[in-house]
């Protein structure tokens, strides 16, 4: 009968065990701020700090434990908080036990409370002139850094403050690509966020190149004024070459500015057109159109088979809005013959023009259209009614003075024609 009585025990023994108690695995917190919440970036800072000091002190404790002991668990919390959460007095803590246990805490500033702050910028290597673009790229950016102190003790500024200045860096390198920012506080009491804007990236604008195009003027004649180009350009030496891609635009409205000022520019009534190829070498390409009197000198030289001999062209026009009437003048050394012709040109917005050519020998009116792809690449296109021939051209502009163009016809004829432009 031993035998049975032991197994009847072991068995009541394993039917009722013996019930294990129930930690808290995780801390939820929840803060509330008497006179208002600061800014988001203070209450997350705050909520880690004393998240940190709940876990340790509950996380792994029994709940019911928790429960019994809340008076004197919350007290313990309210010293620790009370001594690393500076600025802030504990006014209440609860907790609310459980497997995640939500710990409520009410937190009461201490006087004084900063506002809002002015911010003002300086700026670090940046050429007086584009400052102003930097600041306007940057003043949506002014009510949030504003707001970074709002309803802040003054007390909390030792925690808090990097918080603020890694929020205002944040914010510049976001607004202003190729920027960063480094922000105090000035005066005491503190007076104004001061945010100091420097170049981030290592990739800034080094040197500025200058060339020109026209179709009006002589290179000859506005090569010389290369210089005065530079220095208007001059603002943009220093930019992040990120910051100046991203405002291209804008700086070319820049410099397009200060070229209307040209007093040469205004004498001839010259308009020209900035392009910015943005990099450490930078390259502003102006392309510079009289509003008055056109000039244009060309020397053209013609290689292939089927080509006709080398010639030199210079055209003189008188403008009148977007028309233009001209006359061409056609030298060919090999025969020391000269060709005369009457036209007429009208633009047709900054990249297309038509015309006609009416040859004083009789040959009949050509049509012409010019069109510009870029500064660099252009498609022409005329009509010869003396032979019926449709001929066809792409032009590549090598440097200020030396082009290439491929000309083929509606008759099969193809060559090659290299033009110096003076």
């Amino acid at each position: 009968m031993l035998v049975p009585a032991l197994l009847v025990v072991m068995l009541l023994g394993t039917a009722v065990p013996t019930r294990a108690a129930e930690p808290v695995r995780r801390v939820e917190i929840r803060i509330s701020f008497e006179g208002g919440e600061p800014h988001p970036l203070v209450v997350r800072r705050v909520a880690e700090t004393i998240a940190a000091a709940g876990e340790r002190l509950l996380v792994g404790r029994e709940i019911e434990l928790v429960a019994r002991q809340e008076t004197a668990l919350a007290g313990v919390l309210r010293d620790v908080v009370n001594r690393v959460v500076w600025g802030y007095t504990v006014a209440a803590i609860r907790f609310s036990a459980g497997a995640v246990t939500a710990v409520s805490v009410a937190l009461q500033p201490r006087h004084p409370v900063l506002g809002e702050l002015p911010v003002t910028f300086a700026y670090q290597g940046i050429h007086p002139e584009a400052r102003p673009l930097v600041a306007a790229v940057l003043e949506p950016s002014i009510p949030q850094m504003r707001g970074l102190l709002v309803r802040l003790p003054l007390d909390a500024l030792e925690w808090a403050l990097p918080v603020v200045e890694s929020r205002a860096r944040e914010l510049v390198e976001a607004a202003a690509p190729g920027f960063t920012a480094a922000a105090r506080l000035s005066g005491d009491p503190p007076g104004a966020l001061a945010v100091s804007v420097t170049a981030k990236d290592p990739l800034v604008i080094r040197d500025i190149g200058v060339r020109f195009r026209s179709s009006s003027v002589p290179l000859l004649l506005l090569d010389g004024h290369t210089p005065q180009a530079i220095s208007m350009a001059e603002p943009l030496r220093g930019l992040p070459v990120a910051f100046a891609a991203a405002h291209r635009a804008k700086l070319e409205a820049m410099i397009a500015e200060r070229l209307k000022a040209y007093p040469p520019a205004i004498e001839y009534g010259i308009v020209a057109r900035p392009t910015l190829r943005v990099a450490e070498q930078t390259n502003l390409t102006l392309l510079a159109e009289s509003t008055l009197y056109r000039a244009r000198l060309e020397a053209r030289l013609n290689f292939g088979a089927d080509a006709p001999p080398a010639d030199v062209r210079a055209q003189v026009g008188r403008a009148f809005g977007s028309l233009e009437p001209f006359v061409e003048m056609t030298l060919v050394p090999s025969s020391l013959a000269w060709r005369w012709a009457l036209g007429v040109r009208l633009e047709l917005g900054t990249h297309l023009s038509v015309g006609v050519l009416s040859r004083l020998s009789g040959e009949g009116a050509e049509p012409f259209i010019v069109y510009r792809l870029s500064p660099d690449l252009t498609l022409r296109g005329a009509y010869s009614p003396q032979s019926g021939e449709i001929e066809g051209a792409v032009t590549y502009r090598m440097n200020e003075f030396l082009s290439w163009e491929a000309v083929g016809t509606s008759r099969g004829y193809v060559w090659l024609r290299m033009v110096s432009n003076l």
